[in-house]
């Protein structure tokens, strides 16, 4: 089956913030999601999605100075046919992967609005933290604990905007109090930051 392979191929994709683990977390949050909505998504193209939307950023598909999900979607077919998944669906998969981002508008399909709500999410709240502090030093957003820091606190302030249903609303409203209480508490214990 399909998913099998999919599931097989991407399994090594390992980093502290994304890969994998996280592939996982988008599909069952976007399947979330979808309980609030009218209609279901499309699980096959969602299942596709998550698992292939950021392997732009990783070997062998990585090219530097181009946008991970530009490299996905441009590996898309080569990949999807492979494994024999269902072609007539391979556009809706590249809508989701184009604009999953939270600086992405996405377009009018529900899994795409959907997706992207649930990618947005995933870098709020508790997990949020978790992943930005993982990539301390080792990513150009997070260079140092001072940087990462600023990137909680401006996705805390600036994420909650960038969610298109109200369910994400909601659960981005609880992500983001997380944020904050976080960031209260550093502050309190740092000397407003002085100490990090």
């Amino acid at each position: 089956m399909w998913r099998d392979k999919l599931t097989e191929l991407v399994k090594e994709m390992q980093h502290p913030a994304w890969g994998i683990s996280h592939f996982k977390r988008i599909y069952n949050l976007t399947k979330i999601l979808e309980q609030s909505q009218e209609g279901e998504c499309d699980d096959e193209a969602l299942f596709a999605a998550a698992y292939l939307h950021d392997i732009g950023a990783f070997e062998p598909y990585r090219q530097k100075g181009k946008d991970h999900s530009e490299v996905a979607i441009q590996n898309l077919d080569n990949i999807l046919n492979k494994i024999e998944f269902p072609s007539e669906k391979i556009p809706l998969v590249k809508d989701m992967i184009k604009s999953h981002m939270f600086n992405s508008k996405p377009s009018d399909q529900i899994e795409t609005i959907l997706f992207h709500d649930a990618d947005t999410l995933d870098f709020m709240g508790t997990i949020g933290i978790c992943r930005i502090l993982s990539i301390v030093g080792i990513d150009d957003w997070t260079p140092d604990l001072k940087s990462a820091i600023s990137v909680i606190k401006k996705f805390s302030e600036q994420l909650p905007q960038c969610l298109y249903t109200e369910e994400a609303k909601k659960m981005g409203l609880a992500r983001k109090r997380e944020m904050d209480v976080f960031l209260h508490n550093l502050v309190s214990q740092t000397r407003d930051l002085k100490d990090i």
